[in-house]
């Protein structure tokens, strides 16, 4: 009886001992509340090289890192993530859009380090608004509040970018962002007077319309006529005015393109009396192509030629009637001179 009693009392010391360490001996877990301060990840995307509105929608999958959280379990977790740009005006040539990834309702087995992946799956029009290859991992603390086994899960703000090392390991965590420059592109049209008569310092009349997205405006750069439109609205037509040795560019603002890949344009010209028009070497005065990737390829050169012929054959003709008179003439002279001699 006395021995029974020992072990009793020696098992209530153990359990008090272990409870003023604040040693949680349940398996409850942790479930962050809807309304939890430190439960989302700001992502933020990025749209460089742009001065158009942006509009697109970029798609994001979050998986745990199981090999990391070993065997901690959690649930109801996030597994993806969309950046909507709906009209989004760039400022400097960036386009910018953020969204909070949001834990709430996620639970987690037992305290400990929480890791997710986060990667950029998709891009509405990937060809001219590409995905991002970087990967971000992202951290979830969970540890106990108080001495009666509380639980509280914190999500930290920041990731750590392309490397599994956390900051235990030499990673630095650093804000979330994915970003991309816009693949676009732009067009180029030259101008050449050839011909005895063609005149080089003449303005030619060359009507444009660029078909791209609605709403967007490209830049007219180049050219000396000083009345230029300076920019060409999307499925409008403008028209500029070119002399011989000038290029003009559409669609190209300091370094930034403007103009969608696979975006059609047509470059026409006014017919002018006595020239003759060839469009990229052909005997025609408009053109209609698509834009690609190459800028090279999106070049429209216009040839002018004003030929006139020699009047040869009527000089040859007359020839003989001007040698005659230049005889006539010299032999008159001659006369003249001798009846003054002999008066």
């Amino acid at each position: 009886m006395k021995r029974t009693r020992k072990i009793i009392t020696l098992i209530m010391l153990i359990a008090i001992l272990v409870m003023s360490l604040g040693i949680n001996t349940s398996n409850a877990a942790v479930t962050i509340a809807n309304n939890a301060t430190n439960r989302t990840v700001p992502i933020t995307r990025n749209v460089t090289g742009v001065t158009n509105k942006v509009n697109n929608t970029f798609g994001y999958t979050i998986t745990p890192d199981t090999t990391y959280n070993g065997d901690k379990t959690v649930t109801n977790y996030p597994t993806t993530l969309s950046i909507p740009f709906t009209n989004v005006t760039p400022t400097s040539g960036t386009a910018t859009q953020t969204v909070n990834l949001d834990f709430a309702g996620t639970t987690f087995s037992a305290v400990g380090d929480y890791r997710f992946k986060i990667k950029e799956t998709s891009s509405t029009d990937e060809n001219q608004y590409p995905k991002d290859t970087a990967e971000y991992y992202l951290y979830v603390s969970v540890r106990y509040a108080d001495d009666n086994g509380t639980m509280v899960a914190t999500v930290a703000t920041q990731g750590i970018k392309n490397s599994t090392n956390d900051e235990n390991n030499g990673g630095t965590k650093t804000a979330v962002v994915f970003t991309s420059q816009a693949q676009l592109t732009y067009i180029t049209i030259s101008k050449t007077v050839t011909g005895n008569m063609g005149d080089r310092n003449k303005y030619f009349e060359v009507p444009v319309t660029i078909t791209g997205a609605t709403g967007e405006t490209y830049t007219v750069s180049g050219g000396s006529f000083q009345n230029n439109p300076t920019t060409v609205a999307s499925g409008t037509q403008a028209t500029i005015k070119i002399k011989h040795g000038e290029t003009i560019t559409i669609g190209k603002s300091g370094d930034i393109k403007q103009i969608p890949i696979g975006a059609d344009y047509t470059v026409a010209e006014n017919a002018e009396t006595n020239y003759t028009t060839q469009i990229d070497a052909a005997n025609q005065s408009s053109v209609s192509k698509e834009t690609v990737s190459n800028p090279a390829s999106n070049h429209t050169s216009i040839v002018n030629n004003y030929e006139l012929s020699v009047l040869t054959g009527v000089f040859f003709s007359i020839m003989p009637y001007i040698i005659l008179a230049l005889f006539v003439l010299l032999l008159l002279l001659l006369v003249k001179r001798s009846s003054k001699r002999k008066e």
